[in-house]
């Protein structure tokens, strides 16, 4: 199909209408605007992803295990890198077991953590005061903990 030129010129002066708005309402000036728009942004590095899976004694209270749950969500919060000063932690999820596969073997609780790097995960685990202080009020409560790291795709 063949257009007309005044067509196609009223094309052009829309399709620039389109990017000056969009300049002006991304408040950059226009040459970064167009580094970031048409420079591809590096793919980010794989997670490092943190499996926790709590079995609590046999006496530990509704209420202590719903503390320590608590706690343990709030390591995304306390845990504080030591050269930034800032949260560490990518994410912290968590809740009690629903499998109807009865596979659990006493354990009830689990969690995910995610990390940027491998060095961020070993920081939390070996040095950061806050786990070392949710390790040791959990440690009162829980009969069982299981844990399992892995690196997103990674397979060998």
């Amino acid at each position: 199909m063949i257009f007309p030129k005044r067509f196609i010129g009223w094309i052009v002066v829309i399709l620039f209408a389109i990017f000056i708005t969009s300049i002006a309402y991304s408040k950059l000036n226009p040459s970064t605007w167009l580094v970031l728009t048409l420079v591809p942004t590096p793919e980010a590095a794989p997670l490092i992803t943190h499996i926790v899976l709590f079995q609590f004694k046999q006496g530990a209270s509704a209420t202590a295990i719903k503390e320590i749950n608590a706690q343990m969500l709030r390591l995304k919060k306390t845990c504080i890198h030591p050269t930034t000063q800032k949260p560490y932690i990518k994410s912290i999820t968590g809740g009690v077991d629903n499998s109807i596969e009865n596979l659990q073997n006493g354990i009830t609780h689990a969690f995910i953590v995610q990390f940027s790097n491998p060095e961020d995960r070993n920081y939390y685990i070996e040095k950061d005061p806050a786990y070392e202080t949710f390790k040791k009020a959990a440690g009162a409560i829980l009969d069982k903990a299981q844990v399992v790291d892995f690196k997103e795709g990674a397979f060998v």
